[in-house]
């Protein structure tokens, strides 16, 4: 381009050259080609300079881009060390329970607090009445699996108790019908000890299970749900037959089973991991069904030799045992349960008896025997209930158990109304409020023992 301009800028010299006079001609000509040659050499510079300026700026952008491909990558690379991150890994939320799981699902924890304040006043003939505030229970609790999904744990912790430990077992679930356990548990055996205290429908459970409860005890148990909808439960267990966190130092062990069929409810989803392991329609909750439920249970338990002076089961066992002055005895009890539940009214009932059979000495074997009846009624749907309980106790006062002139217990009966309100419209937050009369009798004469017993509790279950 350049070439053909200066082919113009010459033919057009020469034309001036031939149509001027010769003696100023020479010198215009020359001059108007300088200044021809000058304004090349502008256009010229000009040119490099926008040339210069547009490699300036491809550079420039090709810089730019290198440096988005860098960051692109960086980013890239950082996210791919982000999805890898353990954190990433893990999925947390809150479901009635503080939840973490990871995504392959073979390890799973659930965090959750029981606490429960309560204030009672006791008013028993022959002791000074007390008023009392304490903290009933704080409870933390730990359940879920670990290295598969089918192998189950369950740990709970009571600051407000002592000893702390309450439960803590391993569940091997591969088969709902039939899930070995191993460690410290409820024993399967009494229904009002299997619910849990968080689900209680009074403030406290019946004196009718604080007599014959076998509450936990360390050991192995097989369980497991039969049926499409889980309707049958069972577990059987050998116990080292000394109560909470004890040690069997002999080799007469607890042995204990329960059977449950339940009809009816709307969630036949088999919870393995539960005290007493059924479908989490028949688990043992007194109320809150959203369609009418009905199960029946059974249980048996046994404990050949029992010396109280080796090993304590738990309830009162023992302290029956020496009221009555036996020596090393066996110690048997059977129950059986009923309960029927609807969404605005329940209700159960359940018996128990115990044989205690001395191995030597003159005395027979005592039979004693109990029973519960509860129920409640909703005031307003899941969240104000009237609830009420009569419990009694049947103690063996015949002369071939009891020796002449000594004074044992006869009969002990309980009648406790309360009112609950739900504030979670379930068990998780309520306040409740309950009054029991207690009337001890005893033979030969002795005067009865009355209790007057007004507790409320505030529960905080998340």
């Amino acid at each position: 381009m350049i070439n053909r301009f200066n082919r113009y800028v010459g033919a057009l010299a020469l034309l001036l050259v031939l149509a001027s006079p010769a003696s100023s001609s020479a010198q215009s000509t020359k001059q108007q080609i300088e200044d021809l040659k000058q304004q090349i050499e502008i256009l010229q510079r000009q040119n490099q300079q926008q040339i210069d300026a547009l490699k300036q700026q491809i550079e420039q952008l090709q810089a730019e881009r290198a440096a988005d491909q860098e960051k692109v990558s960086e980013v890239a690379e950082s996210q791919k060390k982000d999805d890898e991150a353990w954190y990433n890994k893990f999925l947390a939320k809150y479901d009635k329970g503080l939840i973490f799981q990871s995504d392959d699902g073979n390890y799973k924890l659930r965090f959750r607090i029981n606490a429960q304040a309560q204030l009672s006043v006791n008013d028993t003939d022959g002791e000074l009445t007390s008023t009392n505030f304490r903290v009933r229970r704080l409870q933390f609790r730990f359940d879920g699996n670990a290295f598969r999904p089918w192998f189950l744990y369950y740990v709970m912790f009571d600051a407000a108790a002592n000893p702390i430990l309450k439960d803590a077992y391993l569940t091997f679930a591969y088969r709902k019908e039939i899930a070995p356990r191993v460690g410290q548990w409820k024993v399967p055996f009494y229904k009002e000890e299997l619910t849990s205290s968080t689900s209680l429908q009074l403030v406290e459970r019946s004196i009718v299970n604080e007599q014959f409860t076998l509450e936990r005890d360390r050991g192995f148990s097989v369980q497991g749900g039969l049926g499409a909808n889980n309707n049958f439960s069972y577990a059987l267990g050998v116990f080292n037959g000394d109560g909470l966190n004890g040690t069997s130092v002999d080799s007469n062990l607890l042995y204990a089973g329960r059977i449950q069929l339940g009809i009816g409810g709307d969630d036949a989803k088999f919870n393995p991991n539960g005290q007493f392991a059924t479908a989490r329609a028949y688990e043992a909750v007194p109320n809150f069904a959203r369609s009418p439920t009905f199960v029946i249970g059974a249980a048996a338990s046994t404990l050949p030799g029992l010396n109280c002076d080796r090993k304590t089961p738990n309830g009162l066992v023992c302290q029956r045992v020496a009221e009555l002055g036996f020596p090393q005895s066996n110690f048997t009890m059977v129950t059986g349960d009923i309960n029927f539940k609807a969404p605005l009214f329940s209700v159960e009932g359940e018996y128990v008896g115990r044989w205690l059979s001395p191995d030597s000495g003159p005395q027979d074997t005592a039979y004693d025997q109990g029973f519960n009846v509860q129920g409640g009624v909703f005031l307003l749907p899941k969240t104000v209930e009237v609830a009420g309980r009569f419990s009694y106790i049947d103690y063996d006062t015949s002369s071939s158990v009891v020796p002449a002139g000594v004074s044992v217990s006869d009969t002990s009966w309980a009648v406790t109304p309360g009112l609950n309100y739900y504030l979670s419209k379930d068990h998780r937050w309520k306040i409740q409020v309950d009054y029991s009369f207690i009337r001890n009798t005893f033979t030969e004469g002795a005067p009865d023992i009355d209790e007057n017993i007004f507790r409320t509790q505030l529960q905080a279950y998340f």
